[in-house]
């Protein structure tokens, strides 16, 4: 009778702490899938396969997609109609669309081709439209926390945000082409210094649960010339340097994903501060555009030692 007393102890034992396991494990372990895709479309001939693209996102239902900005070619114009059409096609998404800007909807529309509006005024006009709230764009939204809503000394940056999956930070951060509008002195000074916040807050956040991943999403290509990490002319300078410092003391897994060039790009570019040596875990991904009106998406999955995995989605 005792023996049997035991085992049943031993039992009850044993699915207590299974139960305690299944009580630890993170929210949404299973692996993570979503999609990334941004500069388009930029031709109107390109709207027809940008609808067909979104179709085929909400077919393969990913966890969320997220659009690394340029709505639109630069020098198209940059109406109010335009803008809001976009944002329409960005609540067509079935899952939650996260959106950052890209330099070709603002920074780039004082061209004479492109309306020769005010930069400022459309930046203004696109935070109103694209982030009325704490929710991303899309059918099924996802609640974001917004640089806006938790740092007052840079309020209006509603375009920040990060949101945490399974054992993800994925992230936004305002960084565009065009120099980062670096020409600009006075509001390209104020947007750097929020950005640089950002990024240490975010990190500062993933550090601080033990996640196991992070991903940060911006438009502008970091790498498009080497000169953009040395010019004292570089708005994206001290983006560059800030990243390498937060991924090397990371030392995780990391991808930092951004459009602007147009062509699909997996490497490992940043680099140990005071080194020439690649940081290992920390990825770039730069997707598609332009005429590739294409998405990739990206699965992470915590149980492989090698977390990321890539296929792109492909419409003709």
């Amino acid at each position: 009778m005792k023996s049997i007393k035991n085992n049943l102890r031993y039992i009850l034992t044993a699915l207590l702490l299974s139960v305690g396991c299944l009580a630890l494990a993170p929210v949404n372990a299973n692996p993570i899938r979503f999609v990334t895709l941004g500069d388009m479309p930029y031709r109107s001939a390109d709207e027809a396969l940008f609808a067909n693209l979104i179709t085929e996102i909400n077919r393969t239902n990913p966890a969320f997609t997220i659009f690394v900005g340029d709505t639109k070619s630069g020098g198209s114009p940059c109406t109010n109609t335009y803008l809001e059409s976009i944002w329409k096609s960005f609540n067509r998404f079935e899952s939650p669309l996260i959106y950052t800007p890209g330099d070709n909807e603002w920074t780039d529309c004082h061209r004479p081709s492109a309306g020769s509006f005010d930069p400022e005024e459309r930046l203004r006009f696109i935070r109103q439209l694209y982030f009325q709230n704490s929710d991303s764009l899309g059918k099924k939204p996802l609640r974001l926390i917004r640089q806006a809503d938790i740092d007052p000394e840079h309020k209006i940056f509603v375009e920040n945000a990060y949101w945490i999956s399974g054992t993800t930070l994925f992230a936004t951060v305002h960084v565009v082409g065009s120099n980062n509008n670096f020409e600009n002195a006075n509001e390209y000074a104020m947007r750097n210094r929020a950005n640089l916040a950002w990024l240490d807050y975010v990190v500062k956040v993933a550090q601080d649960r033990a996640l196991d991943h992070l991903v940060i999403a911006m438009q502008a290509d970091l790498f498009y010339s080497p000169e953009q990490a040395s010019s004292p002319k570089s708005g994206l300078r001290e983006t560059i340097a800030r990243l390498n410092q937060l991924l090397s003391q990371w030392n995780k897994p990391a991808l930092v994903i951004h459009g602007d060039s147009h062509q699909l790009i997996i490497d490992q570019p940043f680099k140990h501060p005071g080194t020439k040596s690649a940081i290992e875990r920390a990825y770039r991904i730069q997707v598609m555009g332009d005429h590739q009106v294409e998405a990739l998406e990206i699965t992470i999955d915590s149980e492989k030692r090698s977390p990321f995995s890539f296929r792109p989605l492909v419409i003709r």
